[in-house]
């Protein structure tokens, strides 16, 4: 265990190392994809990625490489998406790993030869009837980077110093702190498992770190995915699964003593599958689901709502009209126009564009703006997910999936034929004299339960999931055009569940309902 361990310094060092080079690298260049949606405005959108463009896509993108990752499961699905990080280190040398979860092992292959490197398993705890499977929830904290050139800031006058982190004793090791601190401290990989407990493993051999610490109050909570910002971890509950109530949670590491809170919405189901999403200010945003809206009693139904660092909602925006009947749906934040953007369901079947300093403006329904319907009223939604990406000219872009029969009424819109089933939107955002404005510009071709989509170098990555009896299909589309690039056709003999999909270094991953994971794209050349 100590070899292990040795080994597993070694690699996050050389990753360190490897990330910093003499003047300021941006931890996009890395590649990795640390969390859902790769940030904490789970944006989507892969910045480092190099071999995926439209010129190189068509005629190279392929499957690469598929892997049993334990045994089909027939319980309920429950969501999960892979994360990856690069340039490792470990006994077998250099690695590339993508890491996934199922409902009580976490496992780490190798990303280019889709080999299976090790694999962690955790206590497994039986769940209320309607709670769905149990689950893991996994984070990777993102690699600091240094700016040797940049010089100290000065505190202005009068403010105080921040808070010291806790001293650790030599050879002391806890979540979230490494001995000796600094930026060569170990870190790993975190992991929420089903009886509450936030466990940190070593990222290249799955050794624990340090003894876990309990996050949630009690097992079989069916928790919502993990985010992280600062030295807080990030949850939602949203079942009322293990008397655990609806909310939003945190965990502060810098203490040694854990301190959580929660932020709870009554009866209110949060509809975030993936998590809450983080703005640069650290305020926890989800979308709720059906119910009666008292604002001031923590029943927020059909809004989206700002939890701020205090645990309190602190805004809220709930469309006139009502949000649509969703399964899971998340927000999207992004910074633009001077401002930091939210991307979330408007009125009955638009998507609507907020200001996260006032979401909904002063009567908390009027967003900046808001796009014609894109679906009929009254349809249910089942999994829908947004994405945003900036062109070359600095064009911000919005994208959304849509699981039910698309209707966009735009005469600019460029389609692909009828959308009975679903399909991904492209919207072009654009600003003038103060006002917002969200034109779509295309529309792909018919999609079958499509994730929330992905966007790397100019190119959009789906996954249409498919059904009991519709195999998946991953494809790969132009971002500007939806013209498509690359499509799996019938690579994948079954249907994908509750799964996102991973971006990184010319690869796609994802796994199906039979816990097979894949990996699409552009091969390492030999």
């Amino acid at each position: 265990m100590k070899t292990n361990l040795l080994l597993g310094a070694i690699g996050f060092v050389c990753v360190a190392w490897l990330s910093w080079p003499p003047n300021c690298a941006a931890q996009d260049d890395r590649g990795d994809w640390n969390m859902t949606g790769n940030d904490a405005g789970q944006s989507g959108w892969q910045k480092g990625e190099t071999k995926l463009a439209p010129d190189t896509v068509a005629g190279n993108a392929k499957f690469l490489w598929k892997i049993q990752l334990g045994q089909p499961s027939e319980a309920s699905a429950t969501f999960s998406e892979p994360l990856l990080a690069g340039r490792l280190i470990n006994a077998r040398g250099f690695k590339d790993m993508v890491y996934w979860s199922s409902g009580d092992t976490l496992y780490a292959v190798d990303s280019e030869l889709g080999d299976l490197l090790w694999k962690k398993s955790f206590k497994s705890v039986p769940v209320s009837r309607g709670c769905g499977a149990s689950r893991l929830s996994i984070l990777m904290e993102p690699a600091a980077v240094i700016n040797f050139n940049a010089r100290r800031r000065r505190r202005p006058p009068g403010t105080l110093p921040p808070p010291p982190e806790e001293p650790i004793t030599a050879g002391e090791r806890r979540l979230g702190v490494a001995p000796g601190g600094g930026y060569f401290g170990l870190k790993g990989i975190y992991v929420l498992s089903a009886d509450g407990m936030l466990h940190e493993q070593v990222i290249t051999t799955g050794a624990d770190f340090a003894p876990p610490v309990r996050f949630l109050p009690a097992s079989g909570s069916g928790n919502y995915g993990l985010n992280f910002m600062g030295h807080e971890i990030f949850t939602v509950t949203g079942q009322g699964c293990g008397g655990v109530p609806n909310g939003v949670w945190t965990i502060d590491l810098t203490s040694s003593n854990y301190p959580v809170t929660h932020s709870t919405t009554s009866s209110i189901r949060p509809l975030s599958l993936t998590g809450p999403v983080l703005t640069s200010d650290g305020e926890a945003l989800i979308v709720t689901g059906d119910g009666s809206l008292h604002p001031g009693s923590a029943n927020y139904s059909d809004s989206v709502i700002a939890v701020g660092k205090d645990m309190k909602v602190r805004d809220w925006y709930a469309p006139s009209r009502g949000i649509p009947s969703y399964e899971g749906i998340s927000p999207v934040v992004f910074a633009g126009k001077e401002k930091q953007l939210v991307v979330a369901p408007g009125n009955d079947g638009s998507i609507a564009l907020l200001d996260a300093e006032s979401l909904g403006g002063p009567d908390h329904h009027t967003p900046l703006a808001e796009s014609s319907p894109i679906s009929r009223h009254g349809e249910r939604h089942g999994w829908d997910g947004f994405a945003e990406w900036q062109d070359k000219n600095g064009n911000a872009w919005v994208f959304a999936s849509v699981s039910c029969a698309v209707t966009v009424d735009s005469t600019t819109a460029r389609k692909s034929g009828d959308t009975p089933h679903g399909a991904v939107i492209a919207f072009k955002v654009d600003e003038s004299d103060g006002k917002f404005n969200l034109d779509p510009v295309w529309v792909s071709q018919d999609m079958l339960n499509p994730a929330p989509p992905r966007i790397a170098n100019g190119v959009v990555i789906v996954l249409g999931r498919g059904d009991a009896s519709v195999h998946a299909r991953l494809y790969m589309l132009d971002a500007s055009t939806g013209a498509e690039l690359y499509s799996s056709k019938d690579e994948i003999p079954t249907y994908a569940g509750l799964s996102g999909v991973a971006v990184g270094d010319g690869h796609a991953f994802f796994t199906d309902h039979n816990n097979v994971l894949y990996s699409f794209g552009i091969g390492m050349e030999h």
